[in-house]
């Protein structure tokens, strides 16, 4: 891989910081209670997504990196028809037929991101359910029933807590990695826009 593959090296570079980061979290005790305390197992959907968003995301990376290579370089590949047409036709329309079709092959990642968040709050929902269903009508005033009712809350609001905690967290993430390759794929557009250029001139 050449110089050119920065966007992959800085793709790479920034998640290894985050998963040191969440590593230092793991030794101190901090992950492990979040997912145990949460009944609804709705943390292992929401992590189990994050893990298939950041796969995607990895590997349209890469393909973004390799194409600006080929660009680049002039190997141009399945870039060619592209190339040629924005050099011999209204380049605007071009760009933008173009940078609407790059993005949409993308777009699924913004789309998980999104619904990573929406998870996280559906599990607040599902906390707060989970304290008003399972709470005993008698338990208010009944001195007997307080222990049953600080689990309840406690699991209720471990539930609710957790999950937006763990949505929001892994959405921000999965949203830098999604802005990263949004950027990449701008240069891509630009890269072969540059590549036209001489093309344009003759």
């Amino acid at each position: 891989m050449g110089w050119n593959n920065l966007l992959f090296y800085r793709w790479i570079a920034f998640n290894l910081v985050g998963a040191a980061l969440l590593l230092v979290f793991s030794a101190q005790g901090l992950v492990a209670p979040v997912f145990q305390s949460d009944s609804s197992r709705l943390t292992y959907v929401i992590a189990a997504l994050f893990i298939y968003g950041m796969v995607l995301c990895g590997y349209r990376v890469l393909k973004t990196s390799r194409e600006i290579n080929a660009v680049k370089e002039g190997g141009r590949g399945k870039l060619r028809d592209f190339i040629e047409l924005s050099a011999h036709s209204d380049r605007e329309s071009v760009k933008e037929a173009f940078e609407i079709k790059l993005l949409a092959r993308i777009a699924f990642v913004k789309y998980i991101a999104t619904s990573l968040v929406t998870l996280g709050l559906l599990g607040t929902v599902i906390g707060f359910i989970l304290v008003l269903t399972q709470v005993p009508a008698n338990a208010v005033g009944d001195s007997s029933q307080v222990g049953k009712l600080v689990a309840v809350l406690t699991n209720g609001m471990g539930v609710a807590l957790y999950t937006t905690l763990v949505g929001a967290v892994t959405n921000l993430w999965l949203n830098a990695n999604y802005t990263m390759l949004r950027t990449g794929v701008i240069n891509l557009i630009a890269a072969i826009l540059e590549s036209a250029e001489p093309e344009a001139a003759a």
